[in-house]
């Protein structure tokens, strides 16, 4: 069966809708019951990999705990070569509520769509950004050593 690639794409545009208003309630309903979130660049302390809707539902919904509305903008939403697949561009500006630092980022999301659901959604985005947002934060080795 063929998939409905503007409808799809509504599904992928939902997510970002959802997440980036702090929706929460409304993000774990689009993914199959089986669902995957994968976060390969999450720092220490968030997950990588959040499996099943209503562990999906459990993580989202800790977000507005940590952070303001995301303010997701610029979707850029384009269908790939295969079926049901496709990769999302997209920019946030938000506030982290335990530092008051801005946040922004920018990210580039595959989702994978099947029977109107997504079945698998990959984030990528600047975890340095995240880091420092939060309070932390990363400098090169070459920094950190005293130079002679």
């Amino acid at each position: 069966m063929a998939t409905d690639t503007a409808q799809d794409k509504k599904v992928v545009e939902a997510y970002l809708d959802a997440v980036g208003t702090l929706d929460v309630a409304s993000v774990a309903p689009l993914f199959h019951e089986d669902g995957r979130l994968l976060l390969p660049y999450a720092p220490l302390g968030i997950p990588h990999e959040v499996a099943g809707r209503s562990a999906i539902n459990d993580y989202y919904g800790a977000l507005p705990q940590m952070i303001t509305a995301l303010n997701f903008s610029d979707y850029k939403v384009l269908a790939v070569e295969n079926e049901g697949e496709y990769v999302a561009e997209y920019t946030s500006n938000a506030s982290m509520r335990v530092t008051g630092s801005t946040y922004r980022n920018t990210y580039i999301t595959k989702v994978t769509v099947k029977d109107g659901l997504i079945s698998e959604l990959t984030e990528f985005f600047d975890p340095i950004l995240l880091v420092e947002a939060m309070g932390g934060k990363v400098v090169s080795p070459d920094a950190a050593s005293p130079s002679a």
